[in-house]
């Protein structure tokens, strides 16, 4: 069961540090079946992966942002059907992950731009944006530029600034060298270091199918602009109503960091549940419970 709680205010501000865990299969959870995928032709910006799932009529649109290295499969596939029994559902890849647009170069403006693209070519109205992780770092851009496209915003395992490793020292070093390398170099690499434990079953390999559709230097980019977002300065001023979802245990994006993200906020409903970085599909029932929760509440 998850507490709910209210954010206080604290003057220290603390930095998310991301790190790398690998996974085990057996520990995972997805959906069976998945909802209608569509492709969008954003004009001017390219054709964007999405999935649909509607829910009862009239319902409210929440729209899902999945974090780096995920696409909304993976992400979210057992979110969709929890929050279709009252809402209706939208869960895009972002740009350069999965099949999301193509991309020479990633960026947190653009996606929150491929966002409103796809929000104005679906006719979503007013939305609730729920990002994950990196997903949090494009949802908060987007409703500081698209504040009139939002109805609501849940921040999840994510932070208003992100302590990335490859920001300074030998890895920096080793991330710039990356860049040089060849592509099916990086790719392999990313196959290595993505590739979960007790893969070679039939949900391990289509785990890796989606982690294949991936543009390596498309999430070297999204590490970088990780490394340099900081919210601080401007996400408390949003007037929207907001929700952060804690998850207690993450050794990704730290418990300090995202209970940081909801002290700048303007008093978020702050709903903190017992899981990791991978709550998502590793207890996604509890997970889900918070995410409707938090979803109907920024309505209320």
């Amino acid at each position: 069961m998850f507490n709910r709680t209210r954010a206080r205010h604290s003057s220290s501000p603390r930095r998310a540090r991301l790190a790398v865990e690998r996974l085990d299969v057996k520990d995972l959870q997805f959906a069976d079946e998945l909802p209608e995928g569509r492709m969008v032709e954003l004009p001017g910006r390219g054709t964007a992966f999405v999935r649909i799932a509607s829910g009862p009529a009239g319902a409210p649109t929440v729209l899902l942002l999945h974090g780096l290295m995920a696409t909304a499969d993976l992400n979210w596939s057992l979110a969709v059907p929890a929050l279709a029994r009252q809402f209706n559902v939208v869960a895009p890849d972002l740009r350069g992950h999965g099949r999301g647009i193509a991309t020479k170069q990633f960026s947190g403006e653009e996606c929150a731009e491929d966002v409103a693209a796809i929000v104005r070519s679906l006719e979503l109205g007013r939305v609730i944006v729920v990002g994950y992780s990196l997903g949090g770092l494009v949802a908060q851009i987007f409703v500081r530029h698209h504040p009139e496209m939002v109805a609501g915003i849940v921040l999840c395992a994510t932070a208003s600034r992100f302590d990335v490793p490859t920001g300074k020292g030998l890895v920096r070093l080793v991330e710039q060298a990356a860049r040089r390398f060849p592509e099916r170099f990086r790719r392999a690499a990313m196959l290595a270091m993505l590739a979960p434990k007790s893969a070679d079953c039939p949900r391990g390999r289509w785990l890796m199918s989606e982690v294949r559709r991936h543009d390596t230097m498309a999430l070297l980019d999204a590490i970088a602009e990780a490394a340099k977002f900081n919210s601080g300065s401007w996400l408390g001023d949003s007037t929207c109503a907001s929700a952060v979802i804690v998850t207690q245990d993450d050794l990704v994006v730290s418990v300090e960091a995202q209970r940081e993200l909801a002290r700048v906020l303007r008093r978020p409903s702050v709903y903190e549940i017992p899981g990791d970085h991978f709550v998502c599909i590793k207890r996604p029932r509890e997970f889900n419970e918070a995410l409707v929760a938090a979803c109907a509440g920024v309505l209320a």
